[in-house]
């Protein structure tokens, strides 16, 4: 035999393997701006750096290179996130300076000028000492930080208010400046230490809160709790000293003469109008008692009744919006390239037709997506997108649904297109409004399934931009072995093996050449490889050597694949996502008409199991750690109450002011028609351990009126009008702290808004109820207890006696 060499039966070619796909062309990203190409650059800070510093370092960069390029080339500088911190937090520091203000005009109105400056000087006392553990523990100065400092700004100085108001009132008595000052301090130590630890109490739980939304809130309990520690040191080891020399400088002092009309009119609304209203709750305790209780029951028809609907994190508007097109696998690169102009053309339209002047910014890409969520967005040539950055949103009257259902609505849409979303990016928890995954072992049932309850979606008010993450592919040639190659000995198998080798190649032998390593596949030649006829002359080797043609033993179909298939719990699954216009409707809402009207039948027909996942995922793992907090909250600030009252019946008394709290919290958001949020949620945590520090306050000296003699209803009817001034001053400056950002109208405050009004309307509210409530459920207390202790005490012995005449 002659010697036959591989070169004489083989084209032998050196050249690179594709690291995707190896019969087609790698998908590139073509990027322009107003019509030029441009080159894209995502510049970001370090980890632990800090954003405003690294903003001020990129500037100076841009202007030393500027200078220095070519007149062709221009650099422009879009999506500045910075700004936005930039902006929140001198919003933030805004707003917290106003209320500042307002609470230092409260404290002078109502006590004298030297012992409110020392009250209010606990505030920033407390703020550095917060500061500093803050950087201890590695916190940082953030929107959220900073927005704790702001909620607790009227809530820090309510221990020194208490101990000031009560010192001052000792010095008014005759006590001497020193002795009025610790008088201050030693009577309200219990009291305002209970008060400050019931609140770190009810703050605590939200520590635990886990997933992404415990690392996005975690630093307001934290902060809080820091705040209330360094307040409470600040006001039994410095402030007495300092009431000590405002009292020895107000005995030189002549009050001026407005004050004593203040305290004149104070005097006369505790003596002539207050003190007959508690009277009168004491007489008809049953009476005031039932009214609250029918408040409470009312307050909850308005959540069972709809009227105040929940949104789990509503976020500010962006200036990012985006549109993302797709198209069937397959189609040619230049008619998404006309989809794509077609889209610049729509977005133009709209911009002109809502006045002009509100895109500031358009950046247009072929052969990829804008990623909805973290990382990278899809390639592909059947794919286009453009994100438009708006001008700030306090700068324009049109909002982003407004000009998001214009864009949509001048966009021409062409055949072929498979999904178009238009949307707007969102902060907070990611993914999309709404997030429903179906699971099942059919991946073309999950796909009818999908797209059934896409077109279902349509239907439900507010819902748009439906996209499932299981996009159609290209055709696929499927094979199955054919009755005459099972009489042969064909398996599935056998065949997959050869056809891969034929298409992909065979790895016969590694080389190693230099430094690198050669792989050497045996596969057809690239003309036969893409054509659809070298099917019907490829040629099989059964297990005995016989070679038989190709279209003998295997049958074939065609059949639209996919482009991936993602799998969930061991189990095919596609999730449908869409938006959710809340002018409209909530997630929530949305949520609730899928499981009563469309997924029940939906599962039916094609045998899929449905979730929520997304923010609703997020939403039940948050909910339910802020339940298990909820227990532990109230089980501390009850054993807190405990030990101080030495009873186990006064602190259920004094935890009744929770719900009154509640309700406020729940008239304050219908007052003001904004949605319950999960930072309203995390006010009304914040609420439960603050609005039980009036009634700490009133039961603390009704216990010691009894203590001298007084009698039940006359030791409650003293306690209230003794203490309703620093009650009210406490409420009062707590509520003025937090209205400039009560009635903040920029759009960058909506979403913090709500915690506001929890605390603000829970507190104002609570401490009316707490001081007409509390002392007639104080009487029917006592009552029952003496009732009680009646029915166990042992019966008096009767003695008889006896004598002679």
């Amino acid at each position: 035999r002659g010697l036959v060499r591989l070169g004489d039966v083989a084209t032998i070619v050196r050249e690179a393997r594709p690291a995707a796909l190896t019969m087609t062309e790698v998908e590139t990203e073509t990027v322009q701006s107003h019509g030029a190409a441009t080159v894209e650059m995502l510049v970001q800070r370090a980890e632990n750096g800090h954003s405003l510093r690294a903003a001020r370092l990129f500037q100076q960069w841009l202007d030393d290179t500027r200078p220095t390029l070519p007149p062709s080339i221009q650099i422009s500088v879009f999506d500045e996130q910075w700004q936005l911190i930039r902006d929140r937090i001198d919003l933030l520091v805004g707003n917290g300076i106003q209320g500042f203000a307002l609470v230092l005009l409260f404290l002078f109105i109502f006590l004298p000028g030297r012992v409110a400056l020392w009250v209010a000087m606990g505030i920033p006392t407390a703020y550095l000492a917060a500061l500093a553990l803050l950087w201890l523990f590695g916190g940082t100065i953030n929107m959220m930080s900073l927005f704790a400092l702001l909620l607790t700004l009227g809530v820090i100085d309510d221990d020194a208010i208490v101990i000031g108001e009560y010192a001052e009132s000792r010095f008014r008595m005759g006590l001497p400046p020193a002795e009025a000052a610790i008088a201050g301090a030693r009577r309200m130590f219990w009291p305002v230490t209970a008060s400050a630890l019931t609140t770190v109490a009810a703050f605590l739980p939200l520590m635990m809160v886990g997933g992404i939304m415990g690392n996005i809130l975690w630093d307001i309990p934290f902060v809080a709790i820091m705040v209330l520690i360094a307040s409470l040191l600040e006001v039994f080891l410095i402030m007495p000293a300092h009431l000590r020399s405002a009292f020895s400088h107000q005995v030189q002092q002549v009050t001026p003469a407005w004050r004593k009309r203040v305290d004149a009119g104070f005097d006369y609304f505790r003596d002539h109008m207050y003190r007959p209203l508690v009277v009168l709750s004491l007489r008809w305790r049953g009476v005031t008692v039932s009214l609250v209780a029918v408040l409470m029951l009312l307050t909850v028809g308005l959540l069972a009744g709809g009227r105040i609907a929940f949104v789990f994190f509503p976020t500010p508007e962006a200036q990012i919006v985006f549109a993302n097109a797709t198209f069937v696998a397959g189609t040619p690169r230049d008619r998404t390239q006309a989809f794509l102009s077609e889209l610049e053309r729509a977005l133009s339209q709209t911009d002109r037709e809502l006045g002009g002047g509100l895109v500031d910014a358009a950046v247009a890409r072929l052969g990829a997506t804008v990623a909805v969520e973290v990382g990278a967005g899809a390639r592909g040539d059947q794919l286009a997108s453009i994100l438009v950055q708006l001008v700030p949103s306090e700068r324009r009257t049109v909002r982003n649904e407004e000009f998001l259902a214009a864009w949509r609505h001048n966009v021409a849409l062409p055949a072929g297109i498979e999904s178009l979303v238009v949307s707007t990016r969102k902060s907070g928890p990611p993914g999309r409004d709404l997030n429903v995954r179906l699971t099942g072992d059919d991946a073309q049932a999950l796909k009818s399934a999908a797209l059934d309850l896409a077109q279902s979606l349509e239907g439900i008010p507010g819902v748009s931009d439906m996209v499932d993450d299981m996009p159609f592919g290209r055709e696929q040639l499927i094979y199955r072995v054919s009755p005459a190659g099972q009489s042969l000995g064909v398996t599935t198998e056998l065949l997959g093996r050869q056809l891969r080798a034929a298409f992909d190649g065979h790895l016969a032998q590694l080389v190693q050449v230099g430094s690198d390593e050669l792989e050497v596949r045996v596969l057809l030649p690239r003309a036969e490889r893409t054509r659809l006829d070298a099917l019907e002359q490829l040629r099989i080797r059964l297990s005995d050597g016989q070679f038989v043609p190709l279209d003998t033993v295997a049958d074939w179909e065609t059949r639209r694949g996919f482009e991936a298939l993602r799998h969930a719990d061991g189990q095919l699954a596609v999730e449908v996502t869409a938006d959710v216009n809340r002018a409209l409707n909530t997630p929530d809402g949305v949520r609730q008409a899928l499981e009563r009207d469309l997924l029940p039948p939906l599962v039916t027909h094609y045998g899929v199991g449905y979730s929520f996942e997304g923010r609703a995922a997020d939403q039940r793992e948050t909910l339910g750690d802020m339940k298990m907090g909820l227990y532990l909250g109230l089980g501390l600030v009850f054993l807190i109450l405990a030990a101080v009252f030495s009873s186990w019946g006064w602190p259920l008394v004094v935890m009744t002011s929770i719900p009154l709290g509640l309700v406020g919290a729940i008239v304050g958001h219908w007052i003001m028609g904004i949605d319950l949020t999960l930072l309203s949620l995390f006010g009304l945590f914040g609420l439960s351990g603050i609005v039980v520090n009036n009634a700490i306050i009133l039961v603390s000296m009704y216990q010691e009126l009894r203590h001298s003699g007084l009698g039940v209803d006359k030791a409650l009817e003293d306690a209230a009008c003794s203490r309703l001034r620093a009650m009210l001053l406490t409420s009062a400056t707590t509520v003025v702290g937090l209205g400039p950002l009560l009635f903040e109208t920029s759009l960058q405050a909506q979403f913090l808004i709500p915690m506001a009004v929890s605390l603000a309307f829970g507190i104002g509210f609570a401490t009316v109820l707490v001081l007409i409530f509390i002392p007639a459920l104080l009487s029917l207390h006592e009552s029952a207890h003496r009732r009680i202790a009646g029915w166990f005490a042992p019966e008096p012995e009767v003695q008889e006696e006896t004598g002679s005449a």
